[in-house]
């Protein structure tokens, strides 16, 4: 590390106390997270310090304080989980943590605008947004409040800066395609996500950079949108099975639920999982380990999301993007081509 790279030291207490109008104690316990420092008063000090420099200082909150989660909802598996790892860091980091929903029919998963005058009121030190995207206003709103925010697995790209906690699609998806092609699969499939949406398009990459690596041909008709949804993608699985004049002997389905549909399709055509065709999931869900035979897939690391979250929130300094590692889970849907 150059004299450059190192981090600059902090003004003297007196000189922070005199400008935030408090005193040198009060500076002291608002930089070290004490509970007997108001909001007000810890918003005062980073102010100072943004005035003097350093205008991505955030002060770390106090124990006893309160974090609020936004998620899209709690009807899934995986909200629950990532739930479950944030009140498990919680516990452990002497925080509270308040927990809110978007309404269904928010545009894009956006907070409602609410949200953020509860969280005003309540002197929030910290938001956590699972697969929320909130506006450019809304983000400004809480910069303004000197609250910081760590989005989690978002729905959509955030602009530079903001600080994203995800799993490792693009590793993962690359280990489930070199399982396959270590299988000796080289006609490999996939049925890709929703377009646009950070976690598809990684996958997508992961996909495409093994059989780069590998030195694979990719025929395009082999790279089918599932949109995350099963039906689809028995529909489009089915309409490549109908196009092509022999099957790839590999899918991977960007989810687990697309690939049951994928298992459909092929029973449909009298194919057989894994004697015929492997399949490789994403998600490692119920649906993975309750298909017949057992399906080989990633394991998201949900529970670990909301654990690193919530810990990189309370950090003070949140790194601009965190990633949190995948599994390959291996069992019966995947065989030697």
């Amino acid at each position: 590390m150059t004299a450059e790279d190192q981090p600059r030291p902090l003004p003297k207490l007196s000189v922070i106390a005199r400008e935030a109008g408090v005193s040198v104690a009060t500076v002291s316990k608002a930089l070290n997270g004490r509970s007997d420092v108001s909001a007000h008063t810890r918003r005062l000090v980073a102010e100072v310090l943004e005035r003097r420099g350093y205008p991505r200082r955030r002060l770390k909150p106090a124990r006893g304080s309160l974090v609020d989660v936004m998620l899209q909802g709690l009807d899934s598996a995986y909200a629950l989980a990532i739930l479950g790892g944030v009140e498990d860091a919680a516990w452990r980091l002497g925080v509270d943590v308040v927990v809110s929903t978007a309404a269904r029919s928010t545009k894009n998963g956006q907070p409602p605008p609410a949200w953020l005058d509860r969280i005003g009121a309540r002197d929030s030190a910290g938001a956590l947004l699972v697969r929320t995207s909130p506006t450019a206003t809304q983000r400004a709103w809480l910069a303004d409040q000197g609250i910081p925010a760590v989005l989690v697995d978002p729905r959509r790209t955030p602009p530079r800066g903001v600080p994203v906690v995800a799993a490792a699609n693009l590793a993962g998806a690359r280990a489930a395609t070199e399982h396959l092609i270590g299988l000796g699969h080289e006609r490999i499939a996939i049925v890709t996500g929703r377009p646009g949406v950070p976690c598809a398009e990684e996958r997508l990459a992961g996909y495409r950079a093994a059989m780069a690596g590998a030195g694979l041909p990719v025929d395009p008709r082999w790279e089918m949108c599932g949109y995350f949804q099963p039906e689809i993608a028995l529909q489009v699985t089915r309409d490549l099975l109908a196009e092509l004049p022999e099957p790839p002997t590999a899918v991977f389905a960007c989810s687990d639920t697309m690939a049951v549909g994928v298992c459909q399709a092929l029973a449909e055509r009298g194919l057989r999982v894994p004697g015929d065709v492997s399949v490789v999931g994403f998600d490692d869900s119920l649906a993975a380990m309750y298909t017949v035979p057992g399906l080989t897939t990633v394991r998201q690391p949900w529970s670990e999301l909301g654990g690193a979250a919530l810990s990189a929130l309370l950090s003070g300094l949140p790194p601009e993007r965190l990633e949190v590692p995948t599994t390959l889970v291996v069992r019966g849907s995947t065989a030697p081509a």
